[in-house]
């Protein structure tokens, strides 16, 4: 992700998630900003792939021992 094209956004915290938020943001060394921009990313990226997994749910899958010997294992 780019940060040139990055816009403003706000968002209202509890002051709980708030506090929570800054803690661990000061236990990696990062901005908050930086926190809740990764976090929002996983979880969009999470959600993504559970949409993928329920679209595909009913494919026949793939044996281990092909997949073993499709890696030459």
């Amino acid at each position: 992700m780019t940060t040139s094209t990055a816009r403003p956004a706000s968002i209202r915290l509890s002051a709980r998630l708030n506090a929570a938020l800054n803690e661990h943001a000061k236990q990696l060394k990062i901005s908050k900003d930086t926190l809740a921009r990764r976090a929002i990313a996983n979880m969009l990226a999470d959600a993504k792939d559970l949409q993928t997994i329920a679209a595909r749910r009913g494919e026949k899958g793939i044996p281990w021992e092909r997949v073993k010997a499709d890696l030459g294992l």
